[in-house]
């Protein structure tokens, strides 16, 4: 049976730019002085710029300016992409317009913050297959907390366990599958582990490979 819903992570799943981010890291770090800081991206990835924040300041202190860092990145990241184009996954529309055509609502879960997303949404034209949108700053806790999907199912109006979650990295896998829901991981810049085996209902290699694992089950 086909899912009752699918939420989607969006960098590193959706749009090809974990790879930018992480790059925006190393540049700006090291620019500061502070090239450990990116040399640990890969932990971050899927929290809220608050939570790394606190983060920065429990693991480097107040000699590290965590924020003014994080705002460097984002500006530099916005920039590039309004000037080059939203850098798609391969499958993406093959997925998306499978499950449109099945009738299954799907929903983002970001991190990112709404009006970053609306703005990706714009350049890319993908708004409007989503029924729901949840964002980093609707939320009081980011990835691993369940939170982002335990309400991208609520607002959907579906059972977690009937849904299934898209995620690429561990902080994003622990979300979905502390809130209950199926979880597919798509590795990008995180290789998959088997330690994440009992979170995971798959590991599969692309977005068209999950429309093939979908319609293997319909």
């Amino acid at each position: 049976m086909l899912p009752s819903a699918v939420v989607f992570d969006v960098d590193g799943v959706l749009f090809d730019t974990e790879i930018r981010i992480y790059r925006a890291w190393q540049k700006f770090s090291a620019e500061m002085g502070w090239p450990q800081v990116a040399e640990h991206y890969l932990d971050y990835v899927g929290q809220t710029r608050s939570d790394i924040v606190a983060r920065f300041l429990t693991e480097y202190g107040f000699d590290f300016d965590g924020m003014g860092f994080l705002i460097r990145c984002t500006e530099y990241c916005r920039q590039q992409l309004e000037d080059e184009g939203i850098p798609l996954k391969p499958g993406i529309m093959e997925i998306l317009d499978y499950l449109k055509e099945k009738g299954v609502p799907m929903a983002l879960a970001t991190s990112t913050s709404a009006e970053r997303t609306a703005r990706r949404m714009e350049l890319t034209g993908l708004g409007s297959y989503f029924q729901v949108i949840v964002t980093g700053d609707m939320v009081a806790h980011s990835k691993p907390d369940p939170e982002i999907y335990a309400r991208a199912c609520r607002e959907l109006g579906v059972d977690p366990a009937a849904a299934i979650a898209v995620e690429d990295a561990p902080n994003g896998i622990r979300s979905a599958h502390g809130a209950g829901m199926q979880v597919i991981m798509i590795p990008d810049l995180v290789p998959y582990t088997p330690e994440l085996d009992p979170m995971l209902l798959a590991c599969l290699p692309s977005l068209t490979a999950l429309r093939d694992y979908l319609r293997e089950r319909e």
